[in-house]
């Protein structure tokens, strides 16, 4: 599991060192197709969360990410793209009340999230 783990790294700093996906994948020691590269780049779960362990720094994550659609846009490919993913620090309050409604109960839990900037 850490070899995987080793060779994402690798991935993605050879491409932050102006690599093309296919190259930084070869570098890595990894036979992965342009496609493939591009989906573990754009793989949020590479950051950490609940499941899966970080293998990815955030910021080394957002930088490959900006890379990437900067390249595509001057292919004229990234239309295509969406932004890349943002990482925002949320607070929940402690919920007070229960509700019998489900979707009440959603509402009310949702409207107990706070963005932090």
């Amino acid at each position: 599991m850490e070899d995987e783990a080793a060779i994402v790294r690798c991935i993605f700093q050879n491409y932050l060192s102006g690599m093309s996906m296919r190259k930084a994948a070869v570098n890595a020691g990894a036979n992965f197709t342009h496609s493939s590269v591009k989906k573990i780049i754009r793989q949020k779960r590479y950051v950490g969360n609940d499941f899966y362990p970080a293998i990815i720094d955030k910021d080394i994550f957002a930088r490959a990410n900006g890379e990437l659609l900067r390249r595509a846009s001057k292919h004229a490919c990234g239309k295509r793209l969406k932004e890349p993913p943002i990482f925002k620090n949320f607070a929940m309050a402690v919920p007070t009340e229960q509700f019998d409604d489900p979707i009440k109960q959603a509402e009310y839990i949702y409207s107990l999230i706070e963005v932090k900037r």
